[in-house]
């Protein structure tokens, strides 16, 4: 049930929003106004988030301090009910300290998706996925797997 006089293209509208004015444009006053003050911020990456806009604010701050530059992408959102989902697109450069990583100033370019639900126009519960294992090879910290052997190579070594 869609909370009171709530359209599936309001509550896009207003996810648009935490993504083009809050994390785009780093707007966290806007939190205050799209999250419920208990709402559920679920993100594996990110375990003990606070509830409401404190929670999301935390989350956001984390991000926007690492990569001050980073900008999100909306590729593909599907709302239905008081749900949407967004599948998202970030890229940004590791400029500053993300948790106890040091900037690296590589540049990352990573997908995820958010699944937002929302009661009377406000986000109660969200639960967002980021390949944060990309992420984490394109600023070095992990090693990216071993590729193929180099085509120049192949059939040389017998």
């Amino acid at each position: 049930m869609i909370g009171a006089n709530m359209t599936t293209d309001q509550n896009k509208s207003t996810v648009r929003r935490l993504v083009e004015e809050g994390f785009n444009k780093h707007n966290l006053k806007l939190l205050d106004e799209i999250f419920s003050k208990d709402a559920i911020s679920h993100d594996p990456s990110q375990p003990n988030l606070g509830r409401g806009p404190e929670g999301a604010r935390e989350s956001m701050q984390l991000y926007t301090t690492a990569f001050p530059d980073s900008k999100i992408v909306i590729e593909r959102e599907i709302a239905e009910g008081d749900y949407v989902v967004q599948h998202l697109r970030a890229s940004g450069t590791h400029s500053g300290p993300l948790a106890n990583i040091p900037a690296t100033g590589k540049k990352t370019n990573v997908t995820g998706v958010i699944i937002s639900k929302l009661h009377d126009g406000k986000v109660v519960e969200s639960w967002s996925l980021w390949d944060q294992l990309t992420m984490m090879q394109q600023i070095g910290v992990v090693p990216m797997p071993e590729t193929a052997r180099k085509p120049e190579l192949v059939g040389t070594a017998r």
